[in-house]
């Protein structure tokens, strides 16, 4: 995934997800090239037609050049499979990525092509504070390709930056439907939940990225922070310490002792108005 750019945290309502950032432009021109005895099919499933020898950009991975030609990160492995790599390999700028390429997949990349000029104006808008004209951006590159991913989850993003949970709930809703599993869209969903006061929905959500990426420290906190929500106090103490053991010197250790340290004295003090009744 591309990297991220660190959006403003909430100290007191859970972790925001947080803005992908700006991604290699597509070089303008496909150079075509032979290939004795190519795949019958391409990573999207259709008829080969042509060979495509893709020169890698700063920034790109197998992943993400499957993403823009077959519109499915998972054909990663069929594309390092051609090229005699593997998915993890890291590919230095200028290397050349041969790619199995029939029609649909070029008129794939000609919109992916679009849709990142787009979405790099986006994400320079975001990075400046002009959150509804990054929204705009975003939206603008989902009409050219309604399958870019990054596009669909920075507008979600921007949305909740917006404190409009309700819009960026539908637009995480939508991402959810063809990214069931991806924790990024998983919790950028629950955290929209949270937002709306969906708190039970959120506690779900968090727990489900939870399920995917154990190690997600955002999740831990967000679900720490909702359970309090819900008023399970001790549920969320039990919560907050596993955080704490888990990340002792994580971005939310500071804020995680100092709930602690809170509930604790909210505790004593009700155990003292508890015994002198």
């Amino acid at each position: 995934m591309a990297a991220r750019i660190t959006a403003a945290r909430s100290t007191g309502r859970g972790a925001r997800p947080t803005l992908v950032g700006a991604v290699s432009a597509l070089a303008a021109v496909l150079i075509v090239v032979g290939c004795a005895g190519p795949p019958r099919t391409t990573g999207s499933g259709v008829e080969t037609v042509q060979i495509v020898s893709h020169p890698m950009s700063e920034g790109e991975t197998i992943e993400s050049v499957a993403d823009d030609f077959y519109g499915d990160r998972a054909a990663a492995g069929y594309l390092a499979d051609v090229n005699g790599v593997s998915v993890g390999t890291a590919l230095e700028p200028g290397a050349v990525v041969n790619v199995p390429v029939g029609s649909a997949d070029i008129e794939r990349y000609q919109r992916r092509t679009e849709a990142k000029i787009l979405y790099n104006g986006g994400t320079i808008l975001a990075g400046r504070g002009a959150l509804e004209r990054a929204e705009e951006e975003f939206r603008a590159a989902l009409t050219a390709d309604p399958e870019f991913f990054d596009a669909g989850y920075n507008l979600g993003v921007v949305l909740l930056e917006q404190g409009r949970p309700s819009a960026a709930a539908a637009a995480f809703e939508k991402m959810s439907q063809r990214h069931p599993s991806d924790p990024s869209v998983l919790y950028g969903l629950a955290k929209s939940y949270f937002d709306l006061g969906r708190n039970e929905e959120a506690l779900a959500g968090f727990e489900r990225v939870l399920s995917i990426d154990p190690s997600n420290e955002d999740a831990h906190y967000s679900r720490a922070v909702t359970l309090l929500a819900l008023a399970r106090r001790d549920e969320a103490i039990v919560s907050f310490d596993g955080h704490l053991r888990r990340f002792p010197e994580g971005v939310w250790a500071a804020r995680v002792r100092e709930k602690l340290e809170q509930l604790a004295r909210e505790t004593a003090e009700e155990e003292w108005r508890n015994r002198s009744q």
